[in-house]
């Protein structure tokens, strides 16, 4: 009997990366996140983005460094088991499963907000959380369809949505100005403004810069990755702090940082709420439609970056190994399931708000350990090391402000996660040569430090 194959395909360029990178970014931040980053921080919560693009950037260049030297798929946990220690890229890739999960069952409850928003029915949990568990089976039947086409989907989705808030932005740009004039940069309604609710805010926007991993995740399937990578990190982030920073400052004048905030924690749809402010129907239905877009291009997005990662982890047994396996199309199929299963018991379970924070804990943990990968590597170096020394304390410095009780889940699940893996590589047999992808040539790192296949 033939063994399953388990290597992938280069067949995603400079303009499939960038795709992958802003669709996995302008969605779930754009269209919720903001909002709850507003509740926090109120007009400062554009110094909370661009705190958070900063740090984003660190760590994409780190990203970025560790992909063109070590360009296979897993990111952090292929990255973290070569350069650091199995034990670390196994936490990188756990808590990287943890982080995405949770912020696609996010993405795919905004849907289902805007569903519910739409149906008259604003705030609805069973119309949302049906939605929401619709639109996860729609992205799953693309991300199963092979990656050219997901890739191809995703520029669709990605058009109809930056052209949905661009529109906005200048719809409601009368509204906006002069509603700054009338905020507050010290209270919001009965509580202060103050620095860790600031940094909080920085915390939580951060995840939604992440998806720029989507871009390391994927690493095997890019052309020419040492070149593509850099260049689609650095044009993707400037992108969404840019466009962030604009449908922030909208947000916040046109509906004041409390009504921002509540509409995105409520019922996940605050963008539609400054349509309906500055009473403009069709720019209700145009946000509808480039929110619906947005919100299936981060599930989309996601869900191929969770089912990279479990296939490196399966690969290594650290996973239930079928997971690795890679049908005739090139698509980790039995990963993409098990993805999909994952998500969508976080969607009975969890709402935004929750969900959101667990991601950005799961989030700062993995890229702490990016930055210390990072700062390991020797050869093939264009980044100066200090860089990924600024990643790695802002991560520890964010994660500070993150909820006490989301943390200890989180070390919770981690723990879990451990059990998890002492039972995969205790009972699964250890896989044959044959089974495994072709070695990556790899450049070497400052002391010890243990390989992953490629």
């Amino acid at each position: 009997m033939p063994t399953p194959p388990t290597e992938l395909r280069r067949v995603i360029t400079l303009p499939g990366a960038v795709g992958i990178g802003l669709g996995s970014i302008i969605g779930t931040g754009a269209f919720v996140t903001l909002g709850l980053g507003a509740g926090l921080a109120g007009p400062w919560l554009l110094l909370a983005i661009v705190i958070a693009g900063g740090l984003a950037m660190c760590n994409g260049l780190s990203t970025a460094q560790l992909a063109a030297v070590h360009p296979v798929s897993g990111g952090t946990y292929a990255y973290a088991y070569r350069f650091l220690h199995p034990l670390a890229g196994f936490t990188a890739g756990w808590v990287f499963l943890i982080a995405k999960t949770a912020s696609c069952a996010t993405a795919a409850l905004g849907f289902g907000g805007l569903i519910a928003w739409m149906t008259g029915k604003p705030g609805d949990g069973t119309t949302m959380t049906m939605a929401a568990l619709g639109s996860l089976l729609v992205v799953t039947a693309a991300a199963l369809a092979g990656v050219t086409r997901s890739v191809r989907f995703n520029y669709i989705l990605l058009t109809i949505t930056v052209l949905a808030l661009i529109t906005m932005v200048i719809a409601s740009a009368p509204a906006a100005f002069k509603g700054w004039s009338l905020l507050s940069w010290s209270t919001i309604t009965d509580h202060q403004i103050s620095a860790p609710g600031v940094l909080e805010a920085a915390a939580l926007t951060f995840v939604a810069f992440a998806g720029f991993a989507r871009i390391a995740t994927m690493g095997e399937e890019v052309v020419e990755p040492r070149k593509t990578i850099p260049r689609a990190v650095v044009i993707t982030l400037g992108s969404a702090v840019l466009l962030y920073n604009m449908i922030a400052f909208t947000g916040l004048g046109v509906l004041g940082p409390s009504e921002f905030g509540a509409r995105s924690s409520q019922d996940a749809a605050p963008l539609l709420a400054i349509a309906r402010a500055v009473e403009a129907p069709t720019l209700a239905v145009m946000l509808g439609l480039g929110a619906a877009a947005a919100l299936l291009a981060v599930q989309l997005n996601l869900i191929m970056g969770i089912s990279r990662v479990a296939l490196a982890a399966g690969r290594e047994r650290d996973l239930p190994t079928p997971l690795a396996r890679v049908d005739a199309g090139g698509v980790p199929a039995i990963a993409t399931v098990a993805s999909t299963v994952g998500i969508a018991l976080v969607i009975l379970v969890g709402s935004v708000p929750r969900a959101w924070s667990l991601a950005a804990a799961g989030v700062l943990v993995y890229y702490a350990l990016t930055n210390l990968s990072a700062i390991r590597v020797a050869n093939g170096r264009f980044v100066a090391r200090w860089v990924h020394t600024l990643g790695l304390a802002g991560c520890i410095s964010l994660a500070v402000f993150v909820e006490p009780l989301v943390l200890g889940v989180t070390a919770g699940l981690i723990a879990l996660g451990f059990g998890g893996r002492w039972a995969c590589r205790t009972w699964q047999p250890t896989p044959s040569d044959s089974t495994q992808p072709p070695p990556v040539s790899v450049s070497g790192v400052s002391g010890s430090g243990s390989s992953v296949s490629g």
